[in-house]
């Protein structure tokens, strides 16, 4: 392959790990990539895989990897970190980071990848099922075929296939939950870190079978495909744009995610991880201060132009809290019936991230033998935190990837101060320190301890200094929540 070169390290980009997902391969597990001869190009990015809203040229034959390496001469045997990009199982792309200070400042490679998306990656009917086993999960064997292509090919790139870290946000950080917990994904990596994954109690699932059989029937009526008998080959004829109609509102209902088919995903992930069921590696795991805020902002300020009140503040404690919601919603009064932007936001970040990422950590370190390291990032007026003019967005869902990356969906890191800078250098340190030794402690860091479930100390990442701290499941009323 040919790829780019400048002073920071090598780019090659738009590498196939497996067959394009197109005609009779769409809805089954990945098959090998065609070999080529001569050399191929490795200078673009190439398709991302179809959605709704997409950032490029979409297409089928979107399984591709980008890896990106320090100078040559400082590429041997290096640590690999593989990106697994979020957007709630329905957007996003591989293209969308750029990990060149993570590279460049932390020593490491990065590979990132796509993976089917929406109905491509989450189709579940018997039928399906019937032909390989497996349905339902073809984006998380897409996400174990590019890690066994990383096995097999990264030591020509300079990295050392047997240190191999998934890391990934949001979807990406689910999907590492995920590979946690699939039998298959055994063995394709030793370390893991997991950003705003909302791993267990999580609308990303997964799902029992007949409960995604039932979504996916309904959304194969909805395209035309009525009848069970045929229902397969007619998705497989349908056009992507077909597909994609079905699909919905992607930052609406969250109506594709993984599935309990027996094979992929056996078992819910509370508890695999509760039973020590999983694959047992090196895990760091977190959220942000904020993470509701940005849904708020999107849910109500971008889309039905107003404040969130307390009739949608009390709609959502009772979808999440079930027989509690009483006192949920005690806990969490709107700041005046017109404006509940702030309480509602908290009921999310609590609910969907902040208390699943404690249990998820509890339960983990109480496994035997099982490393843990747990923070919080809580850094003041991250970047584009002032975009939503009704509410301040403070650290909100994915405002992390600032300080990790060079840009976010073609973004860059706009604004940051010399402190915020510092910090970001810190967790670029944290992050690539663990993905070489499975522990992200450096002389030059403060110390970040592991872990554990009787002192239950989490690193607090901030501009203003970075600590360990003790109240995370008090500031998030994690009581109610478990």
């Amino acid at each position: 392959m040919r790829g780019k070169v400048d002073a920071d390290g090598r780019d090659f980009l738009g590498i196939p790990y497996a067959a394009p997902p197109t005609g009779e391969r769409r809805f089954r597990p990945p098959q090998p990539a065609a070999a080529w001869s001569g050399v191929r190009d490795a200078t673009r990015r190439g398709s991302i895989c179809p959605q709704t809203f997409p950032l490029g040229n979409v297409s089928e034959d979107c399984l591709l990897v980008n890896v990106y390496t320090p100078p040559a001469a400082r590429s041997k045997n290096l640590p690999v970190m593989v990106w697994i990009h979020g957007g709630a199982y329905a957007l996003g792309t591989a293209a969308g980071y750029d990990p060149a200070p993570l590279v460049a400042t932390g020593d490491v490679i990065v590979v990132s990848m796509n993976y089917r998306l929406g109905p491509f990656g989450f189709m579940a009917l018997p039928g399906l099922a019937g032909e390989s086993g497996t349905t339902g999960n073809y984006a998380l064997l897409d996400q174990q075929a590019a890690l066994r292509w990383v096995r097999q090919n990264i030591a020509a790139f300079g990295g050392n296939a047997g240190n191999v870290t998934i890391f990934g946000e949001s979807a990406g950080g689910h999907s590492v939950c995920m590979q946690l917990i699939s039998p298959t994904a055994a063995g394709l990596f030793s370390k893991a870190i997991s950003q705003s994954g909302g791993c267990v109690d999580t609308e990303l699932g997964p799902r029992e079978a007949e409960d995604s059989y039932k979504s996916s029937q309904d959304f194969a009526r909805s395209v035309g495909c009525p009848d069970p008998d045929t229902v397969v080959a007619c998705l497989r004829g349908k056009s992507v744009d077909d597909l994609l109609s079905g699909s919905g509102n992607p930052l609406g209902e969250l109506g594709w995610t993984p599935t309990i088919d027996g094979k992929v995903i056996r078992e819910p992930t509370k508890s695999a991880l509760q039973a020590g069921r999983y694959n047992k590696v090196p895990l760091l795991n977190g959220t942000n201060r904020d993470e509701g805020r940005l849904f708020t902002a999107f849910n109500f300020h971008l889309t039905k132009l107003r404040r969130a009140n307390a009739d949608d503040l009390k709609a959502e404690i009772d979808l999440r809290a079930g027989e509690a919601a009483p006192q949920v919603r005690a806990a969490y009064p709107p700041e005046s019936p017109d404006n509940a932007d702030l309480a509602i936001s908290q009921v999310t970040t609590d609910g969907a991230f902040s208390c699943p990422a404690l249990f998820t950590a509890r339960a983990a370190a109480g496994n035997a033998g099982q490393k843990v390291f747990a923070y919080e990032f809580s850094d003041p007026n991250p970047p584009y935190a002032w975009l939503d003019p009704l509410m301040p967005l403070g650290d909100y869902h994915a405002s992390e990837l600032f300080y990790l990356f060079a840009t976010l969906e073609m973004l860059p890191p706009l604004g940051m101060s010399d402190e915020q800078k510092r910090l970001s250098r810190q967790m670029i340190a944290y992050w690539t320190t663990f993905a070489r030794t499975g522990d992200p402690n450096t002389s030059a860091n403060p110390f970040w301890p592991a872990f554990t479930p009787s002192s239950s100390l989490l690193q607090r990442l901030t501009s203003e200094g970075t600590a360990p701290f003790t109240t995370f499941a008090a500031d998030h009323k994690c009581h109610l929540w478990e």
